[in-house]
């Protein structure tokens, strides 16, 4: 049987006794891991936009700051040409490897944040296993937002710029840090929140200023170092990043973008789609109000073991700040705050190692020394030559520490996960619970004469799938308030609707049923119960409705189908919206709802069974008892 191999000073190697490059390999190893669970399926409605943009890129050669997909706004400036770099990749991508690609492509990109985050901390200190947990930690905090959008780019240069400037300030490599203009240039091409390189860069300097000033090393010659290269380079970026298709006017376009919540309910119900609005009173605050107490716990900790660095609180402070106005920015606060906790962590345990650790002083010795140094005489103390211990014996007390301090990580970390795997689908290539590629298909097939309104949400897949040949009404965009205004009269059957439609000459709508949230569009039971309004088309996911009009009723004879199919129809939308992070509360209760409709009963009582083996929720109890006694059969 061979035997264990010796370690420095001759005793044996225990099995965690790892090597630097052996730790970097586990480390790897376990970064690999802790990606596979950010595996999203695509759904987001702006997957069709950036597809369809990205097409135009590729196919004409042209940005597309111009608007050429929703007829009501044609022409007009539409804010998208900054993101042209993000949507070329994305088509480039997409068409080289379908959706399974895109799903590989953004694992991809997390795979990269993580490594450069990674590196950024073992860079400053942190010990590479407390590293990978850390970043684990906030894995569930970045994994709410990971779908195909142009942000992924910005987590990706965030994670960059953190350890371009890490590296340039610990560690070896300082030439990297000439990376930062080109990076910047793709970034401004990419997605408008590249001022947030700038902060970063603002807070490495400050840093490094003040542990000179600590330190008293305030000669030329470091100074030197610390100030020109960043200096160069950061003026490099700040002229490149105006190379972009909006200029210098988007380097703010952060801060103008939180603004407009303040411009009237119209720009509050965008920014609310947005997630830009504040994030208390959003499904965000839960994950904000944690990363607070894990923050606070951190920092006690780091105090603890002498690991709270300025540079640090400059990360928390960007992070909290940024998430409170915008709830959008919770899925980035990991970036900010896993380098600190990683510090502070491997501070606190080094810490605790030394009060497990082993009593080497001998107390004659110690008082010996004492006596000295008061400045008593006496014979000079015999020098004794103590071994010290190739291999400190194991302490239970450090080893429990070291246990609790990791399952904390993994229990945050799996927590925050398992919360966003309610609210997004696992898996890679496109969901098959929001798109209806058959409603596209019949549209192609048989295309309706005039112009179309569309549910917003749907507007960008309609864009990918049906442009040139049909233009949308809306997609998820939104820059143009009159018309999104205009959208929520229609989709909200408010009085006026027949007049907007009418307005723009609409001869047929696609939507969806229902609502992001599961509630039903107000207009499908208006458009159900108006004679002018034939529907041609559902399949679970879109309908289409066509106006009743001598021009349309050859296609309306061709195509029409009864409309009491639709509670069938919104049945089988609920269902779908349960993959897709509605509340089961809210969907079987629809589903009951439409079996009461149709006089199912039995099929009421099932699907509300159905709702509570998913949620114990009282009011699904409540209601299910009733119609189990033969009460409130009618729909709610």
């Amino acid at each position: 049987m061979a035997e264990p191999m010796p370690a420095a000073g001759g005793a044996p190697r225990r099995w965690w006794d790892l090597t630097p490059k052996e730790l970097n390999i586990v480390a790897f190893a376990l970064l690999f891991l802790i990606t596979l669970p950010m595996l999203t399926k695509i759904f987001t409605s702006d997957f069709g936009t950036h597809i369809a943009l990205g097409r135009f890129v590729v196919n004409q050669h042209e940005i597309p700051s111009i608007e050429h997909w929703n007829y009501p706004s044609l022409g007009m400036e539409n804010g998208s040409g900054g993101e042209w770099g993000f949507q070329a990749v994305l088509y480039l991508v997409f068409t080289a490897a379908g959706g399974y690609g895109v799903s590989f492509f953004v694992w991809a990109v997390i795979f990269g944040i993580f490594v450069f985050l990674y590196r950024a901390m073992v860079l400053r200190g942190a010990h590479p296993l407390l590293a990978v947990l850390a970043i684990f930690a906030f894995s569930g905090f970045l994994r709410i937002r990971i779908q195909p959008r142009p942000e992924i780019f910005t987590y990706l240069f965030t994670a960059m710029t953190i350890f371009l400037l890490s590296e340039y300030y610990f560690g070896r490599r300082k030439k990297l840090i000439y990376l930062f203009p080109p990076m910047i240039l793709v970034w401004a091409n990419s997605h408008p929140t590249y001022l947030m390189a700038f902060g970063l860069y603002g807070a490495f300097f400050a840093d490094a200023l003040l542990r000179a000033a600590w330190r008293k090393e305030f000669h030329w010659a470091r100074l030197r170092a610390w100030v020109i290269p960043p200096l160069i380079t950061g003026v490099a970026g700040l002229v490149l990043c105006g190379l972009n298709p909006h200029g210098y006017g988007w380097l703010l376009s952060p801060l103008h973008m939180i603004s407009r919540g303040s411009g009237g309910n119209t720009n509050n119900i965008l920014m609310s789609i947005s997630e830009l609005t504040p994030v208390k009173g959003t499904g965000f605050y839960l994950y904000y109000k944690a990363a607070v107490v894990f923050a606070a716990v951190s920092l006690c900790l780091g105090l603890a073991g002498r690991r709270v660095y300025l540079l640090d609180l400059f990360l928390f402070a960007i992070a909290f700040k940024g998430a409170w106005d915008s709830a959008r920015a919770v899925s980035m606060m990991g970036l900010f705050l896993s380098p600190g906790v990683s510090l502070h962590l491997t501070g606190f345990l080094s810490e605790a190692a030394g009060w497990f650790s082993t009593k080497v002083t001998r107390k004659p010795e110690a008082q010996e020394e004492k006596r000295r140094q008061k400045g008593k005489k006496g014979p000079p103390p015999v020098a004794v030559s103590v071994r010290p211990n190739p291999r400190p014996g194991f302490a239970a007390g450090h080893a429990a520490i070291v246990g609790v301090v990791v399952l904390a990580l993994v229990a945050f970390g799996g927590t925050t996960l398992a919360f966003s795997f309610s609210q997004l689908e696992y898996g890679v290539g496109i969901t098959e619970h929001k798109f209806s590629f058959k409603a596209a298909e019949f549209l192609r097939r048989n295309p309706v004469p005039g112009k179309m309104f569309n549910f917003f949400d749907i507007g960008g897949f309609l864009d990918w799938q049906l442009y040139p040949g049909a233009l949308t009404f809306l997609d998820g965009r939104t820059y143009n308030q009159q018309v999104f205004a205009e959208h929520q009269s229609v989709t909200g059957g408010m009085p006026g609707w027949e007049r907007v439609l009418d307005k723009y000459g609409v001869t047929y709508i696609v939507l969806k049923t229902m609502d992001s949230s599961g509630m039903i569009l107000p207009i499908v039971p208006l458009l159900a119960n108006d004679p002018n309004w034939s529907l041609v088309f559902s399949d679970g996911l879109f309908v289409i409705f066509v106006r009743n009009t001598p021009e349309l009723r050859g296609y309306i004879k061709a195509h029409e189908i009864p409309k009491g199919i639709l509670p069938r129809h919104i049945i089988q939308e609920a269902y779908h919206y349960t993959f897709l992070g509605v509340s089961p509360v809210i969907a079987y209760q629809t589903m009951a709802n439409m079996y009461l409709m149709m006089g199912d009963r039995q099929g009421a009582i099932e699907s509300l069974r159905r709702g509570l083996e998913e949620v114990d929720d009282p009011y699904l109890r409540g209601r299910l008892m009733q119609l189990e006694q033969g009460q409130g059969t009618r729909a709610r």
